[in-house]
């Protein structure tokens, strides 16, 4: 296919050099095909509203760019070695069916535009989808932690056995960890949702274009102003959206080394179903949590995304650069490996049984301690002093009722006051605020299609 920047017969790039700049990234570019859809019929508007095409020039692009949408559907619009990318597939296929007409379509806009809005708009569906996988994950920790309170747990600092704990605290812990998340993924969110569109190469246009027209239609919060910055925010947004997903992440490989520790022969806290687990090819009695070691090790490849878009863009110049087209690939492998996760995740927590008897065994009594001193201190006891009388008689500490000790742990988040209504509450108020985003963006491309 000859290439949209090509002049004729002359310019003509040897093969391995399309190999090298643009076969692997135009892989990726099959994951763009909708939202380049979606920009070009938005720009064919502007386009109308500068005159440069009739309204049956507009209403000609806009089917054939529908067609593209169900021919994608259909799996029989695909983005090819030697294409180079999905803006020059697009254009390519208005030209093969509309002829001149076609080569229309490019007015007024650059790849680096183009790129961007559609950046921009599969980074906001991906959001949206994957920020509701979060909550609804946040919302299975609290259902199980509710379930759960009162089974006693042994707490660990350091490693080493602390105080009472309970199954409950240890899994609501994960759900606020994940409520915390929310607010980096919104900020990303918000950054994200700005139309780049009609920025061109990164210097504006001679042509005034209506970009507010774009943003509208395409369910933008606003337009991105600087056309020099829209470039340059390229790698920054990208970057800001891998890190909020990096924290998730963190929530994630917590919980993934808490369950291969308290899944061991020698912890043996909880059992999952055996249809999470692998065996061995030599040893017949294995029955390993390998997702849990994969999160590990996926965590740790987010991070290096991370890293990756950081180092790709320190130090760059304004205006564009091709060094952006490296930071797609962390970008979209980022989404694909937390969605993985947090589904992993899911089936794991609901699949988590409890062994209650050998959790009751674990509760020695060195983990009532504190809790001995605090007795004493209730009986006017300095607390110093109680905690140094504990301390050296750390043999005689009695037998607890364990129940009763996690329950007058009280206090707003304590063992025995989960604070389970406040994080519903809290989880409640986000997910009605990310469905209303979503309704938002499902009308906008809804209208712009019909």
């Amino acid at each position: 296919m000859n290439k949209i920047w090509q002049k004729g017969k002359s310019g003509t790039a040897l093969k391995i050099i399309d190999d090298y700049c643009f076969n692997q990234d135009a892989q990726l570019d099959n994951s763009l095909v909708k939202y380049d859809v979606y920009g070009s019929i938005s720009h064919a508007f502007a386009l109308n509203k500068l005159n440069i095409i009739t309204e049956d020039e507009l209403l000609q692009l806009k089917k054939a760019l529908k067609e593209i949408l169900e021919l994608e559907k259909q799996g029989k619009f695909t983005i090819e070695a030697g294409d180079e990318d999905i803006h020059s597939k697009v254009e390519s296929y208005l030209i093969t069916k509309l002829g001149s007409l076609g080569k229309k379509i490019h007015t007024a806009r650059s790849r680096n535009d183009q790129v961007l809005v559609d950046l921009r708009l599969y980074s906001k569906d991906r959001l949206l989808n994957v920020v509701q996988t979060v909550i609804g994950l946040a919302e299975t920790f609290q259902t199980y932690a509710k379930k759960y309170e009162f089974i006693p747990m042994p707490g660990y600092t350091h490693m080493q056995k602390a105080m009472p704990s309970s199954v409950g605290l240890w899994l609501g812990s994960f759900s606020e960890s994940l409520l915390d998340d929310l607010p980096a993924i919104k900020t990303a969110y918000d950054l994200n949702d700005q139309s780049p569109l009609g920025s061109g190469a990164a210097y504006g246009l001679s042509l005034s274009v209506d970009r507010q027209l774009t943003a509208d239609m395409l369910g933008f919060q606003k337009v991105q102003n600087n056309s020099l910055y829209c470039q340059a925010s390229r790698p920054k947004i990208i970057l800001c959206i891998i890190q909020s997903l990096v924290q998730v992440m963190l929530t994630l490989s917590r919980f993934a080394e808490d369950m291969l520790l308290f899944t061991t022969n020698e912890f043996n806290f909880f059992t999952v179903g055996t249809e999470l687990c692998t065996g061995s090819s030599i040893m017949p009695q294995k029955k390993n949590l390998d997702i849990m070691e994969h999160l590990r090790a996926k965590t740790q490849v987010v991070i290096n995304y991370q890293q990756l878009v950081v180092s790709l863009s320190a130090g760059l110049p304004s205006g564009y650069n091709s060094d952006f087209i490296e930071t797609k690939g962390p970008l979209m492998n980022t989404f694909l490996r937390v969605n993985q996760s947090l589904e992993i995740v899911q089936l794991t927590v609901k699949s988590i049984q409890p062994n209650i008897e050998i959790l009751k065994k674990a509760m020695t009594p060195e983990l009532y301690a504190t809790h001995a001193a605090y007795e004493l201190v209730k009986k006017d006891m300095a607390f110093r002093e109680a905690y140094i009388k504990i301390g050296n008689a750390l043999d005689k500490i009695p037998a607890y009722d364990q129940v009763e000790v996690l329950k007058q742990s009280n206090h707003l988040g304590g063992t025995g006051n989960l604070g389970v209504e406040l994080i519903t509450k809290q989880l409640i108020n986000y997910k009605e605020w990310w469905e209303k985003q979503v309704e938002l963006f499902k009308k906008a491309v809804n209208l712009l299609i019909k």
